[in-house]
């Protein structure tokens, strides 16, 4: 149980009600995440658009959203973050991804051939940043990321792990629940903007 309440649609103020009406358009519901930080509605509106700045292909049109989803995963699965993990795990369906697939980005990413060379290294990039290992401990990883990005596309994996590193530490610190199967349900049929 959260250790904070969740703001229900009914007792959200006018700027939450705002980021909860653009939560249920883009993803057809408001994430109990999102209902947690509504205590700080400025807040949540601001985390909120950069999340979604960050996140969806179709704003930056940078870098796809099937290796965001490995980033996020490969940040979630290191820090045990349950919330964020059962998430994409759920977009990670909805966009193709297998059992094995799942559990190679938990396991030996490198050595499996589930994935292309480019997505290991933005899967080894987002492992780096969550095991804060940058500082010398892998000079091999800014090559390799190099190699198959663009500056702006290593900033977008950079901002998606780093984003990722601060939602697991939220969620789990406030210790707050996962949704239950209709709603996240609802998740993998997530839309793109108009």
């Amino acid at each position: 149980m959260a250790l904070l309440p969740m703001i229900s649609d009914e007792e959200a103020g006018p700027e939450a009600q705002v980021v909860f009406k653009h939560s249920t358009k883009m993803f057809g519901r408001v994430a109990n995440a999102l209902r947690v930080a509504a205590h700080s509605p400025k807040l949540a509106q601001s985390i909120y658009g950069f999340a979604m700045a960050a996140l969806r292909q179709e704003i930056t049109e940078a870098l796809d959203v099937r290796t965001k989803t490995l980033v996020i995963l490969k940040t979630s699965m290191l820090n045990g973050c349950k919330y964020w993990i059962s998430h994409n795990v759920t977009l990670g369906r909805g966009l193709g991804f297998e059992e094995e697939l799942i559990s190679a980005i938990e396991g030996d990413f490198i050595n499996s051939n589930k994935f292309t060379a480019a997505e290991k290294a933005a899967i080894k990039w987002a492992e780096i940043l969550t095991e804060k290992t940058y500082r010398g401990e892998n000079p091999q990883a800014m090559p390799e990321l190099k190699k198959h990005y663009t500056h702006e596309q290593i900033i977008e994996i950079t901002m998606v792990s780093c984003m990722f590193n601060f939602w697991n530490r939220f969620t789990d610190s406030l210790q707050i629940d996962i949704e239950d199967s209709p709603v996240m349900g609802k998740f993998s049929k997530s839309k793109k903007l108009k």
